[in-house]
């Protein structure tokens, strides 16, 4: 069922714009960090991350395990913020084509 309200083409640009900044905020959030972090503290050979939540230890890694946990974690968000700013230039250049139909 149609909602009987639509958005105009600069309501559609202005959130494709907003999604745009949020896939690029996810990507710098890619960048941040090193791998052999732990917390923000930096891990050297020996040393162990313990995971907690809601006071309970939930998990632990070795030196090794961290980075590749961090390395997903990095990969995982490059892909969802490429994914969105793709997302966001397609309906960006879809608001553009219709204002200039002038919609």
């Amino acid at each position: 069922m149609a909602s009987g309200r639509e958005n105009t083409p600069a309501q559609d640009l202005l959130a494709s714009l907003v999604f745009l900044a949020i896939g690029a905020a996810l990507i710098w959030l890619g960048f941040q960090g090193s791998s052999d972090e732990c917390g923000g503290e930096k891990m050297s050979e020996g040393d162990t991350c313990v995971s907690y939540s809601n006071g309970k230890q939930t998990g632990s890694n070795n030196l090794e395990e961290q980075k590749s946990e961090n390395s997903t974690t990095s990969n995982v968000l490059f892909v969802i913020g490429g994914l969105v700013i793709f997302g966001s230039a397609c309906s960006s250049v879809g608001a553009l084509r219709r204002m200039s139909a002038g919609e």
